[in-house]
């Protein structure tokens, strides 16, 4: 890699003017004016050492001998050290990148480079909302990521169907049959059936809480389900299908699936099977009718495992869910849950617990890769059932808006709602809050996925009118032109960092600013009417550059259009 040999290069440098050097140099990617590389570590030795670090950055650059891989290195104030790759090493990522070639370095947390992505996670008998659309676009492209830089991947989906939230949802659904008779959804469609079931749910939840006699009746309908009592299998059998149809269509529509989809009703067995092996040898404690695990010799929270009325709480459940996950696949190097910050304790317990269980199978091989909220920004939820805003109102108001705004097909606007809608959650860090602006996430000016779709299409359309066959290259490039090798020169390395931290984030900024830049060199250089060898490395530019967002998006989960 071209990386380790700069950080050779340095080391040895830095050797001759500092000799105590402990041998560690940090590289960066800075912003492209400032060169490919850059490193602090003048900074980090001078403090240490009593130096100038201006002085010791030049030195140390004075040590380094130009070759045909570097074409200059330079000291910067206040003691940064600069590194500009030469042409030829720009080319070649540029050729490979016309050739749809890309070159990215491996990455993975085992010697069985198998990592297992969870995430999606609806519950049945509720609403598939907002917050379920960012869980989806991150963990589709993790996996999609992990994949990338050299994992096998598996993606599983974790789903409840049994819970009190089954409860609330059922004892709604029997209130509002009371009311309209036994053959109230015979006719309506799949999407107004989930419908009915969001608003029964908020009928329950809202019984629940008013009303003891709901109260008890939604309780006895939760232990009813759980043993599968005949008087609500049927019609929990029945409104279950009704969510997982659902959700297989909404699965399809931004691009996912699942190798495995698990469900709470085949764990909890398993889940309360192992909290009482737990029980037995000391790991979980009895207190106040209730099985727990301690976790304050831990520095933990204490949690319940087993309730009261003797059945697996969430906690319980997941010892049955881990059990299933960590055997189906083969050995698991790492198993990613996508999941909300607020289980941030819950994972911490049920990760230590499942350690003490089986160290050699669960030890630091679980993580918690928490997303935060999402909102719509103008605060107007008039799809809400509740207050949830719902997942497919939200794509279908964007495709209108679309269709309006760019008079498109169907086809095609529906490829660009979930475009916006996906690429508006990844171009944020998952600790990040979303306010959710539905003008921005269209939008052709800015950071959208529009604006990125826009410039694939003006690439797409230049090169239709000229194919890029092989050439000469200039003798001497523009700035412009060695700024867009350097960006292209970015990618791999951005894959790898984006991959290896969990941040799709990384990727989308890097989309965004090539295609910033991309747009600038177009409208200062011309393209088709340079002279020979001009027009030959700005078409280069333009596949690799072309080449480059299918490949991202792709990365993002996010398809691409030849036309707009």
């Amino acid at each position: 890699m071209i990386e380790d040999k700069i950080k050779n290069l340095l080391k040895r440098a830095v050797k001759s003017a500092q000799p105590d050097f402990d041998d560690t140099i940090l590289l960066s990617t800075p912003q492209l004016q400032f060169g490919d590389y850059s490193t602090n570590i003048a900074l980090i030795l001078a403090k240490k050492n009593k130096r100038n670090p201006m002085e010791l950055a030049q030195e140390i650059v004075s040590y380094i001998k130009q070759d045909e891989t570097v074409k200059s290195v330079q000291a910067l104030k206040p003691g940064f050290i600069n590194v500009w790759l030469s042409e030829k090493v720009l080319i070649a990522p540029l050729e490979q990148a016309t050739k749809n070639t890309f070159t990215i370095p491996s990455f993975s947390y085992g010697k069985e480079r198998q990592v297992m992505v969870e995430f999606a996670h609806p519950n049945t008998h509720k609403l598939f909302h907002i917050g379920h659309l960012r869980n989806i676009a991150t963990g589709e492209s993790v996996a999609r990521m992990l994949s990338a830089v050299g994992n096998k991947v598996v993606r599983t989906n974790y789903q409840g169907d049994v819970g009190l939230h089954i409860a609330k949802c059922l004892w709604g659904i029997k209130q509002m049959m009371k009311r309209d008779g036994d053959k109230m959804f015979e006719t309506l469609s799949l999407n107004d059936k989930n419908k009915l079931i969001g608003k029964a749910y908020s009928e329950g939840q809202t019984a629940y809480e008013a009303d003891e006699k709901a109260k008890a009746e939604i309780i006895e309908i939760n232990g009813q389900i759980y043993v599968q009592d005949p008087k609500i299998k049927k019609l929990w059998d029945t409104t279950r299908e009704w969510s997982i149809a659902y959700f297989e269509e909404m699965y399809a529509r931004l691009y996912s699936h699942f190798d495995r989809c698990y469900f709470e009703s085949e764990v909890h067995e398993k889940g309360l099977e192992t909290a009482k092996k737990l029980l037995s040898n000391g790991i979980l404690e009895r207190s106040e009718g209730a099985v727990v695990f301690n976790g304050e010799k831990y520095g933990l929270d204490t949690r319940v495992f087993i309730n009261s009325l003797g059945f697996p709480t969430y906690e319980g459940k997941e010892l049955g869910l881990a059990a299933k996950e960590f055997s189906d696949f083969g050995v698991l190097d790492k198993c990613i849950h996508v999941v909300t910050p607020e289980q941030t304790s819950f994972f911490k317990i049920t990760f230590k617990v499942e350690e003490l269980l089986d160290k050699e199978k669960y030890g630091n091989k679980q993580y918690h890769l928490a997303y935060e909220w999402v909102k719509l920004k103008d605060g107007k939820m008039s799809s809400r059932i509740g207050n949830v805003i719902e997942a497919s109102w939200l794509l279908d108001e964007i495709k209108k808006k679309i269709v309006e705004k760019f008079e498109n097909s169907a086809d095609i606007a529906e490829t660009l709602a979930v475009a916006a809608v996906k690429y508006s959650f990844l171009k944020n860090s998952t600790n990040s809050q979303i306010a959710f602006d539905i003008d921005e996430s269209v939008s052709l000016d800015g950071n959208s996925a529009p604006y990125i779709l826009y410039t694939y299409v003006r690439t797409q359309s230049i090169l239709s009118k000229e194919s890029v066959n092989t050439g000469t290259y200039p003798g001497e490039m523009s700035a412009s032109e060695m700024q867009m090798l350097r960006l292209i020169y970015q990618y791999a390395d951005k894959v790898y960092k984006a991959a290896s931290t969990l941040s799709p984030n990384i990727i989308a900024g890097y989309l965004y600013e090539l295609c910033r830049e991309y747009n600038l060199f177009y409208q200062k250089n011309p393209i088709l009417k340079a002279e020979d060898d001009k027009k030959h490395i700005r078409l280069q530019i333009t596949k690799a550059v072309g080449a480059i967002i299918r490949h991202g998006l792709g990365l993002l989960g996010i398809a691409t259009l030849d036309h707009m």
